[in-house]
């Protein structure tokens, strides 16, 4: 499931450190280094609660190396499922795709959790075992599945890019939007994916994974391009009521994407000094 689109424009600064992979548009490496002041670590001593809140990815999901199958936004895509709780009670079912937001209570006694979905429905699922890395999860009578987490969150709920408030671009809206609407829609879409590249910088990532996020983005070491208007992927569409709609989004960035921005050559991350660049592009848009 590679993602074979079209690239329009390209923001061609490439840096000494990755000049041999330049071109790789997947997931990139990063060298390890100390926890970022803007997360905190889990430990043996949190409650039940507070083990919840953090971001748990479904362990078979993870061994079967779905995140690093491409981009998820082809025809063939396959779910990957995960949780991520967070400290005042809002909570993400599959945040990566086939996302649903609603709110969450924890019976400790019980150890069961209380899911309210926002666009209707609940549901309660038991907790079998937790621990800072690891969570074992039942629904009814089906087996227990595993999930697994870094042992990290945000100490501020809203600097995680999976924060409900952070994916309203994600909604497919109701109506036409107008266009002070749209180019609202893309802003925060830019915002989310400068969260997201923060938070991968942040937690250190070895390896950063775009699969199953809606874009019309083509990722470089150093770079960024914007997909083609005849090749947007069936993800990004639905992020607007339609596709002349979703064409309009796209060409705001193509606009705008062939602008000079400034890249931190004293931030040795190229992905934190993707970030910054992200948070200019969003400043231009306004």
């Amino acid at each position: 499931m590679k993602n074979t689109l079209s690239v329009a424009f390209v923001i061609a600064v490439l840096f000494c450190s990755c000049n041999d992979e330049g071109g790789k548009t997947a997931q990139k490496k990063i060298v390890a280094d100390s926890i970022a002041p803007s997360l905190e670590y889990m430990s043996s001593g949190n409650s039940i609660s507070q083990l919840l809140c953090q971001r748990w990815e479904n362990k078979e999901d993870v061994d079967d190396g779905i995140l690093n199958s491409g981009t998820g936004n082809g025809d063939l895509e396959i779910p990957f499922r995960g949780y991520t709780f967070f400290d005042d009670g809002v909570m993400v079912q599959n945040p990566r795709d086939n996302m649903k937001t609603g709110k969450w209570k924890m019976d400790e006694k019980a150890k069961i959790i209380h899911l309210v979905f926002d666009n209707g429905g609940a549901t309660d699922i038991t907790i079998d075992a937790v621990g800072v890395k690891s969570l074992l999860l039942k629904a009814g009578k089906d087996k227990p599945v595993k999930y697994m987490a870094d042992g990290k969150k945000h100490k501020t709920v809203s600097d995680d890019p999976f924060y409900p408030t952070n994916n309203k671009w994600r909604i497919k809206p109701t109506h036409l939007e107008t266009d002070s609407e749209i180019k609202s829609r893309v802003i925060q879409c830019v915002l989310f994916y400068n969260k997201f590249f923060q938070d991968n910088g942040d937690r250190n990532e070895k390896v950063i994974s775009f699969y199953g996020i809606p874009s019309c983005f083509k990722w470089y070491q150093g770079g960024i391009s914007v997909n083609n208007k005849d090749k947007l992927s069936k993800k990004w569409i639905d992020c607007f009521f339609n596709k002349d709609q979703a064409v309009m989004g796209q060409q705001l960035l193509e606009n705008i994407i062939s602008k000079k921005y400034k890249w931190n050559r004293e931030e040795p991350s190229w992905i934190k000094q993707s970030a910054g660049v992200l948070l200019q592009i969003a400043d231009s848009l306004k």
